[in-house]
């Protein structure tokens, strides 16, 4: 198959882009990170910051202190004067830090579209549903709301700190057959669509069906997959899982590996998909319940540490078990009295023989329940109900429109390096007042906040229970409020294998040195529980401690280049230094050149072996001071290490750890 990419034919189609010449430099400026915090806060808590004037139904940050927000079209209060005249707005740039929002026009239905980043920092949000007008009725023409069909629709955004960007889409022209008419359209029709980043930076975009429903049926179905920006030829593929996973595979679960291939889970099946060779390979069935949407767990690949040779681990927690799944019209039957699945399980799919291992069990079962990944390596996870899936109709099984009930309002933190029996953990921890249902989202903000907002289990907007959501809250963890590390200099840039670079930490303690380490997160694109391209690495990293001049450095690797771009694709990022679990601000990266195509990598550079640099006092000091000026009552660590009038040399020690070794006359080597 050929993989070449149509760039150029794309550039042709926009002119005022100059799409995938360079990076988008306004997401990653190198500047020194600025603390944005919030005031008067009390971490463990939910805290009521403003509002947005849509339903967040797909959220993502975009850069400086902007987080864009994308809704179905519905009759939202805020109005925008669009291409398509004055109609309700469904997309909105929202200032986390003035919890201010600006509409921005967007034509075609974005109901229930997928999205990611591109490689050169480009959100790109794919498909959607027919033009609908009042209470969410399927018309063929723009409507009371004036929207346009968004099933094949393509729309894209480089992310401004000026207010000046907007979302970039071509139209459906209802003239002709199909709705492929213009540029920016897909192959096909795709609604509930997944997105992956691949380690080239495009994306692929795969499954859907092709107008709404419940769940999905082999008439409505979509089992095929594209790239974007189109490969040539640029024809839709098919892949037969999608069609043996009906009904339940809108959303299909999918995550890039470090061997290049992607695993894939929906109904009760998983695989790992060959996309260059087009082969399948099956992995065991998912146990307990079903994860995929509309049964929707927390779903969430496990963060890459050095400590496992960056091995990569899936996650799911909750779903739903029902006894049958309905149609593409309605649950059939009153879903709501189906208690959602409380367990979780994990999997590592390039592992040699890749099975299901049992986790912990949650709290209390969750449907709609959303993983955020914080900059500790913990797992924050909020939102969803106890009872029911995602969705909603007429059928009046319970409170409203809704498909689930019992919300849920108490967050829980999941901890992956904590023994099995110890994962979960809700110490502190207060309840949202708030219900985040179907159609809610929350993200990670780069002060290692969260924000939340959202939720319309309903047809169109609506006051009556379970109401349109339009407000904005903040969630904030234990450390919010503690001082913390700062990026001195940092890279703008991280590149695949490479010379590493070095982070002053401000501490010479051991305690605190010897926990410093440098995390990169993805906050993703988030819709219905799904965070599309959420993913998180610890660079390797040893460390110098220097006790004659108080100083401590820590060196940080690039990313391996072994895996390389399919351990961490490129494209922007946040990258925190943590110190003892608290993080700095988060600073704006870019992974990779900025640019879509194949990345450039570079053989690893060995760190130094972690290293004390120490002296011993003389006979003569007492251990009162040294040549460093220490004062007397110092710590015996760093009394022990300031001496004047030695020389030096290396001298390794159990742990991989170096330490200067004071030679006297008679003296020894020092110990720490």
């Amino acid at each position: 198959m050929a993989s070449s990419l149509a760039t150029l034919a794309l550039i042709q189609l926009l002119p005022l882009l100059a799409l995938f010449a360079s990076p988008v430099s306004a997401t990653h400026d190198g500047k020194r990170s600025v603390d944005k915090r919030q005031q008067n806060v009390t971490p463990l808590t939910f805290q009521q910051v403003g509002d947005m004037g849509i339903s967040a139904q797909m959220m993502f940050y975009g850069t400086g202190t902007k987080v864009y927000v994308l809704d179905k079209v519905e009759n939202n209060p805020v109005t925008v004067n669009g291409k398509t005249g004055t109609h309700p707005a469904w997309a909105v740039e929202y200032d986390y830090v003035s919890n201010t929002y600006r509409a921005m026009d967007v034509q075609s239905n974005t109901f229930c579209a997928g999205g990611g980043v591109l490689g050169n920092g480009t959100f790109v949000a794919f498909g959607g549903n027919q033009p609908v007008t009042t209470n969410g009725i399927a018309v063929s023409n723009a409507g009371a709301y004036k929207n346009t069909d968004g099933g094949t629709a393509i729309r894209m955004l480089n992310p401004c700190t000026d207010q000046k960007c907007n979302w970039i889409e071509g139209y459906t022209d209802y003239t002709t057959n199909g709705n492929t008419k213009g540029y920016l359209q897909m192959t096909s029709r795709r609604w509930y669509p997944t997105v992956e980043v691949l380690e080239d930076g495009t994306m692929i975009v795969i499954g859907g069906d092709k107008n709404g429903g419940y769940v999905n049926t082999a008439a409505q179905d979509n089992p095929t997959y594209e790239f974007f920006p189109p490969r040539t030829p640029n024809v839709a593929i098919n892949l037969d899982f999608l069609s043996e996973t009906l009904p339940v595979n809108l959303y299909a679960l999918t995550w890039l590996l470090p061997s290049g291939k992607l695993f894939m889970q929906a109904n009760r099946r998983t695989i790992l998909y060959d996309y260059n060779e087009q082969e399948t390979t099956d992995l065991p069935d998912m146990p307990y319940a079903t994860r995929v949407y509309p049964a929707s767990a927390a779903t969430a690949m496990l963060p890459l540490i050095p400590d496992n040779n960056y091995s990569a681990g899936i996650l799911f927690c909750g779903g739903s078990n029902p006894p049958q799944w309905g149609n593409d019209g309605t649950a059939g039957y009153n879903v709501t009295a189906v208690p959602a699945d409380s367990t979780c399980v994990r999997i590592y799919p390039d592992a040699p023989n890749p099975t299901y291992q049992d986790d912990d069990y949650m709290f209390e079962g969750r449907s709609m329940g959303q993983f955020v990944m914080l900059p500790d390596g913990t797992f924050w996870m909020a939102n969803g109900v106890a009872m029911g899936t995602a969705g909603y109709g007429d059928d009046r099984f319970s409170i409203g429109q809704s498909y689930g009930q019992s919300p849920l309002y108490m967050p829980a933190i999941y901890n992956h390096t904590a023994p099995l029996g110890q994962r979960w953990n809700r110490t502190g921890l207060t309840a949202s007042r708030n219900e985040r249902m179907y159609h809610s989202t929350a993200i990670l903000l780069p002060d290692s906040s969260i924000l939340i907002s959202g939720s319309n289990p309903n047809k169109d907007f609506t006051t009556e229970q379970w109401r349109t959501r339009t407000d904005v809250e903040r969630w904030f963890p234990w450390y919010y409020n503690n001082p913390r590390p700062q990026f001195a200099s940092a890279p703008s840039t991280i590149s695949y294998g490479g010379q590493g670079f070095d982070v002053s930490l401000g501490t010479t303690d051991m305690a605190a040195v010897s926990t410093a380490k440098v995390v990169i997160i993805r906050p993703g694109f988030n819709t219905h529980a799904i965070g599309f391209g959420q993913r998180m690495i610890q660079l390797n990293s040893t460390y110098t401690v220097d006790m004659r001049n108080n100083t401590a450095t820590l060196h940080v690797a690039q990313i391996p280049s072994a895996a390389g771009p399919r351990l961490f694709q490129p494209g922007p990022a946040l990258m925190f230094l943590v110190v003892q679990g608290v993080p700095s601000e988060g600073k704006a990266v870019m992974i990779g050149n900025g640019k879509i195509g194949t990345q450039p990598t570079s053989t690893d550079v060995a760190l130094p072996a972690n290293t004390v640099l120490a002296v011993q006092p003389s006979a003569s000091s007492g251990g009162a001071s040294g040549t460093n000026g220490a004062a007397s009552g110092s710590s015996s660590r760093a009394a022990a290490g300031r001496v004047a009038g030695v020389t030096a040399s290396w001298t390794p020690v159990v742990g991989g750890v170096a330490v200067l070794a004071a030679v006297m006359a008679g003296g020894a080597g020092l110990l720490l």
